[in-house]
């Protein structure tokens, strides 16, 4: 697999003119004639601006960062794209103090701009899957075993499992074997939230594997479905299995667990489709960087 090393991306976007040249070429590359004077025409930097002008009127300006993450941001563009680049190329990202501490700005800011950049990753996942597709869903959390005995499910079991989800986040994914992933946080794993979030991803007769949860029971009615019994302590049979989905809540919890300590029920969304992201590009290190950038066009 071919790499996006740091070599590469500082001779490519060695300051802010370069970086602002590459929204403009996003953005408004495909213009060749002026809205304003109607002519065929090229557009020039404005100077001191983020602006660029038509050569032949002077009066049509593009704004490249308009309606973009960078709009009105004094921070310089050069830090927005090494932030990209760092969210791009590290296996589990990378957290806000961890940009304060690279780019040397205060926490507020550089939080802010994780969860702008996260926007960039947010979409573009096709949205019918197709071929094998597993589906489950997780629960984010501490452990039971954890917490003050004040504060335990004594009702639950052991404390884990789908009964123990009360003081967790519940997350629902669908995954292709070899392809995307797309996970989504919901209040509660019920069959009313999982079912439609199916439906709404997963092409009508295509296989779906699933474990033996209540909620996936009539997913038979418009889909190949097989079923894993993970109650009877079977997790492979052929290729019936949800390993692939179970690996990809492994690398959620061990980013927001190892990366960022704690996300909040309000910003959840965001972490999941960053992660989402790299699971999907996993095999397109060398290209993930300007699949995030392009979607500022978006």
């Amino acid at each position: 697999m071919n790499k996006y090393t740091l070599q590469q991306f500082r001779e490519a976007y060695p300051n802010d003119d370069a970086c602002l040249d590459k929204l403009f070429q996003l953005r408004f590359g495909h213009i060749k004639v002026c809205p304003t004077c109607n002519k065929e025409t090229t557009f020039k930097r404005v100077k001191n601006r983020r602006a660029y002008q038509c050569i032949k009127c002077g009066k049509h300006h593009l704004y490249p960062t308009a309606g973009t993450p960078f709009e009105k941001t004094t921070i310089p563009l050069s830090f927005w794209f090494h932030a990209i680049y760092l969210q791009t190329t590290t296996r589990n990202g990378v957290s806000a103090k961890e940009l304060e501490r690279t780019f040397d700005i205060c926490y507020k800011t550089a939080l802010r701009m994780a969860h702008q950049i996260k926007i960039l990753f947010s979409g573009g996942t096709r949205t019918q899957f197709e071929g094998i597709i597993e589906a489950d869903e997780t629960y984010i959390g501490g452990k039971e075993s954890n917490k003050h005995k004040s504060k335990k499910n004594h009702n639950e079991k052991g404390g884990q499992g789908r009964g123990s989800y009360k003081d967790k986040k519940t997350v629902i994914g669908i995954i292709e074997r070899n392809g995307q992933v797309i996970a989504k946080h919901v209040p509660k794993p019920l069959k009313e939230e999982i079912e439609p979030f199916i439906y709404q991803h997963v092409k009508r007769g295509e296989r779906i594997i699933t474990d033996e949860y209540y909620a996936y029971g009539q997913l038979n009615r418009n889909f190949k479905h097989d079923t894993i019994q993970h109650n009877l302590k079977v997790y492979v049979k052929g290729d019936v299995h949800t390993n692939t989905i179970e690996n990809f809540w492994s690398n959620v919890k061990r980013t927001i667990k190892g990366t960022h300590i704690h996300v909040s029920d309000k910003h959840l969304q965001k972490y999941l489709d960053e992660i989402s992201f790299r699971f999907s590009n996993r095999d397109k290190q060398d290209r993930m960087f300007d699949i995030a950038l392009s979607n500022v066009v978006k």
